[in-house]
């Protein structure tokens, strides 16, 4: 069990983002001006970059999770999305 499977959802999710947007952006916490409401697009997000972090988060590209998160550019937006029910997707 890794540990950070022990942290509540949101923030598991939270790190899971941070992780593959560091592994994609070569950024770092302090790069998040705004913090979590900081814009996905101020740090180096485009279109490919995108394709990468759904990859390295796991997200199947043909369901409707992208286009959700697309329209919240931030971590904060991806947070509360990633934690809605699957039903909802």
């Amino acid at each position: 069990m890794r540990r950070w499977a022990r942290w509540p959802v949101s923030e598991a999710l939270r790190h899971a983002i941070l992780v593959a947007l560091s592994e994609v952006l070569y950024v770092e916490e302090a790069d998040f001006i705004d913090g979590d409401a900081t814009d996905l697009r101020d740090l180096g997000l485009d279109s490919v970059r995108f394709v990468q972090v759904m990859k390295r988060l796991g997200i199947d590209r043909e369901s409707e999770v992208p286009r959700r998160l697309a329209d919240n550019l931030s971590v904060a937006g991806w947070v509360q999305e990633l934690e809605r029910p699957r039903a909802a997707s």
